[in-house]
C-alpha cells in the first residue's frame, strides 16, 4: 500500500472524526441571542453553531474547488456576504419568513452535495444560489440585531467572521487540490451533507 493511499485514508478518517466531534459537542443552531454585546459577540457568534460553520466553510470549499478551472469562483463567497447583509436588513423589519431554519439546513445539505459530487455549476448560477443561502442566514440573524446593544458593530463582527470561515474553506480546498487529494475533499463534502441532513432531522423531530 503506497504512501498516497495511506494519507488519503488518514484524511478520510480525520474528516469523519471531525464531523462527528463537531456534531456531538457544538450546538446545532446559534439563532438565540439573548444579549449581544456588539463587535465581540458578532465575531464569536458564527463559530457557535454547526450550521454556520458548515455553510460558510462549505462556500469557501466550493469556491476553492473550482477556482483553478474558473477564476471567477474566487468571488463566490462575496455572494454569500451580499445575500447575508440583505437578509439581515430584511430580518430587522420584523417580517416573518417561514421555514428559515429548515432552509438553512437545506443549504448545508446542498453545499455538501455539490462539493461531494464535484458538480460543474456555472458561476452565475452558483453566485445566485450562494447569495440565496446567505440571505437565509442573514435573515435569521437580522431578527436578533434589534436587541443587540450595538447592532452595527455586531453586524460588522459577524461579517468579518463569516469571511474568515470562507477563507478557511477556500484555503483547505486549494491545499487539497495541490496535494491531489480531491477524493478526500469530496468525502468531506459528503460529511457536510450528512451533517446537514442531521440538522434538518433535528428540526423535524
Amino acid at each position: 500500500m503506497n504512501t498516497t493511499t495511506n494519507t488519503t485514508k488518514m484524511t478520510r478518517l480525520a474528516a469523519a472524526v471531525a464531523v462527528a466531534y463537531a456534531a456531538s459537542t457544538m450546538p446545532s443552531y446559534a439563532h438565540v441571542l439573548p444579549d449581544a454585546g456588539g463587535l465581540g459577540a458578532g465575531l464569536s457568534h458564527p463559530f457557535s453553531g454547526l450550521d454556520h460553520i458548515l455553510a460558510m466553510a462549505g462556500v469557501g470549499i466550493w469556491a476553492g474547488q473550482n477556482a483553478d478551472s474558473d477564476p471567477a469562483f474566487r468571488w463566490l463567497p462575496l455572494g454569500f456576504v451580499i445575500g447575508m447583509i440583505a437578509g439581515a436588513v430584511f430580518g430587522m423589519t420584523g417580517f416573518s419568513l417561514p421555514f428559515v431554519e429548515l432552509g438553512i439546513a437545506g443549504s448545508v445539505v446542498l453545499l455538501g452535495a455539490i462539493v461531494a459530487l464535484g458538480s460543474r455549476v456555472p458561476f452565475g448560477a452558483a453566485f445566485a444560489l450562494t447569495a440565496a443561502f446567505g440571505g437565509l442566514h442573514g435573515f435569521a440573524h437580522g431578527q436578533e440585531l434589534p436587541i443587540a446593544s450595538n447592532a452595527l458593530l455586531y453586524g460588522l463582527g459577524f461579517v468579518a467572521s463569516t469571511m474568515v470561515l470562507h477563507a478557511m474553506g477556500f484555503s483547505l480546498a486549494t491545499l487539497v487540490a495541490r496535494l491531489s487529494w480531491r477524493t478526500a475533499l469530496r468525502l468531506g463534502g459528503g460529511g457536510i451533507a450528512v451533517a446537514g441532513v442531521a440538522l434538518a432531522s433535528s428540526l423535524a423531530g
